[in-house]
């Protein structure tokens, strides 16, 4: 369950600097906005942790956000 959501928040993290690089490379100013497209970026492109239930016990893996399939861990 730990390594779940270590690696959600390691790519969640990762997709926000490079978003927020890039934004920067075309922002001047430090602004508002600069910081919240990058966490909007993280948020929607990082796997989020997801819990199955089964006879033998629950199954841990992460769900990307555009597809349905489960990665399992």
């Amino acid at each position: 369950m730990i390594k779940m959501y270590v690696i959600h928040v390691v790519i969640f993290i990762a997709i926000f600097f490079i978003a927020r690089y890039i934004i920067s490379q075309y922002v001047v100013d430090p602004t508002f906005w600069i910081t919240v497209i990058p966490v909007a970026c993280g948020w929607l492109l990082a796997p989020k942790p997801h819990v199955e239930e089964h006879q033998s016990g629950k199954q841990y893996g992460l769900r990307i956000v555009f597809s349905n399939k489960i990665i399992k861990l």
